[in-house]
């Protein structure tokens, strides 16, 4: 087919031009501190890699008029600009209301480019429509690492470093040879030294080898550190390629607060867990659990509840991809229930059960409780995503209220072949009680797609 030949900007719909400066106005003003960090977007080195990722971010906005952004790509691509000077100027400032420079900032806040203040680290250019293409035909999601323009990780909850250690070595030979950087950031809130936690922390040779000045590896390490409180933790970058959480913690994650009331959840822990208390050993605060007849120990935050929504709500902050692995029966389900449309599955102050959740899910338990290990599903093949997921977690960095995920994919398993998994993930096959742990592979929507609600598949 034919290219579609641009239009003059007059023979666009006078009402869509006038609600798209407007709405680039807003933008610019609600977001004071990144319009000053969109500076570093538009100076002499940064120039064109911003009109690059710029392109592609409204290329893949669904929220634009096709016609608007036609014109938006059209003149942000005339010519091969080195400078924002040599962008057609009357035609950025016919489209949006501005000066090139001011334009060129103000849609770069709208689109995502400049979201965190004083930040000169790179952001991933790719788009989210770029990234679904990708997972949809790549067995592998940490691959993507390979294809974007910055290889980027976040891994939250990075206990004893075993899957960071597996990405190091097998994606840093290869990002070695073209000369790019793997970032590979990790928080973990078990101290360190402390006698609590056991196997989960890292082994001092482990952490010494990652830590090793290593051509192309920026690797950084945050221990004690609340994975929901990051302001103690320096130098994370506004957004990562891939953020990730591998087997995500029970109870942690495995009640949802919205959805249970405290004293429900605190019956559910005493008659699942035992009776628990807080202590101190050693000088250090701890939870003592009284389980089956045995004294166990655990950090003293074991048994805080924060909920799969906190969970999705930062991962989907931090990552232009997410992924889930070694995700245990419990968390899964409850997990599950929040990214599902019908809020028939989120009843409140019901403590999910099998037979609960066979009954509440229905043929979704059918369709995924008889998925064979190694087989994966699109979940919106099978139901409607939820589209108004709700930010849980306050911070100023993000203005909307909503999000949602554009593409979800969930695998059976817990070890996948050339997929660089954690050791807790290699214990499932030890766990002969335990039922097959589930992966899951999520793609959050850009913001600027947040009104738009794509067909189901």
């Amino acid at each position: 087919m034919g290219r579609e030949p641009q239009r003059n900007p007059k023979d666009l719909d006078p009402t869509h031009l006038s609600e798209f400066r407007e709405r680039l106005t807003r933008c610019r003003e609600a977001n004071p501190d990144a319009w000053d960090a969109s500076r570093n977007l538009v100076g002499q080195p940064q120039v064109q890699l911003t009109l690059k990722r710029l392109t592609a971010a409204i290329q893949d906005s669904p929220s634009l008029p096709f016609a608007l952004r036609n014109q938006l790509v059209g003149v942000l691509r005339e010519g091969t600009a080195n400078r924002i000077q040599e962008l057609p100027g009357e035609g950025l400032r016919q489209l949006t209301g501005l000066p090139p420079t001011k334009a060129v900032r103000a849609l770069c806040i709208l689109f995502g480019l400049a979201r965190q203040e004083g930040s000169a680290e790179p952001v991933p250019a790719i788009s989210a429509a770029q990234i679904e293409r990708f997972v949809r035909t790549c067995p592998n999601p940490f691959d993507l690492l390979r294809e974007a323009d910055v290889a980027s990780l976040l891994d939250l909850g990075a206990g004893d470093l075993s899957f960071a250690s597996e990405l190091v070595d097998q994606y840093l030979p290869i990002l070695q040879e073209r000369q790019q950087d793997l970032i590979v950031h990790c928080i973990d809130r078990l101290k360190p030294g402390s006698k609590l936690g056991g196997p989960l922390h890292p082994g001092h040779a482990k952490l010494k080898s990652l830590r090793q000045p290593t051509p192309g590896l920026r690797f950084q390490f945050w221990g004690d550190q609340d994975m929901f409180d990051l302001g103690k933790a320096t130098n994370l970058l506004p957004h990562y390629t891939i953020a990730t959480c591998q087997a995500p913690a029970t109870p942690t994650f495995a009640l949802e607060p919205s959805r249970v009331s405290p004293p429900i959840i605190e019956e559910h822990l005493r008659k699942t867990k035992g009776v628990f208390r807080t202590v101190r050993v050693e000088g250090e605060e701890a939870l003592e659990v009284l389980h089956g007849g045995r004294t166990l120990l655990f950090p003293p935050w074991k048994f805080e509840i924060r909920g799969p929504l906190a969970l999705l709500d930062l991962l989907s902050r931090h990552g232009k991809l997410c992924v889930l692995s070694a995700v245990d029966a419990e968390v899964f389900w409850e997990l599950l229930s929040q990214l599902v449309a019908d809020s028939r599955m989120r009843p409140t102050d019901v403590i999910f059960s099998p037979a609960i959740i066979a009954e509440l899910f229905g043929p979704l338990y059918v369709s995924l409780s008889t998925l064979p290990v190694g087989e994966s599903v699109v979940l919106s093949n099978l139901t409607d995503l939820r589209h108004d997921l709700p930010r849980v977690l306050t911070t100023p960095d993000v203005q909307e209220r909503h999000y949602r995920f554009r593409h979800i994919e969930v695998r059976r398993g817990a070890v996948f072949e050339g997929v660089p998994c954690s050791r807790t993930a290699r214990l499932f096959k030890d766990m002969t009680e335990e039922p097959p742990p589930w992966f899951l592979v999520l793609v959050p929507a850009e913001p600027t797609e947040l009104q738009a609600i794509p067909p189901k598949n």
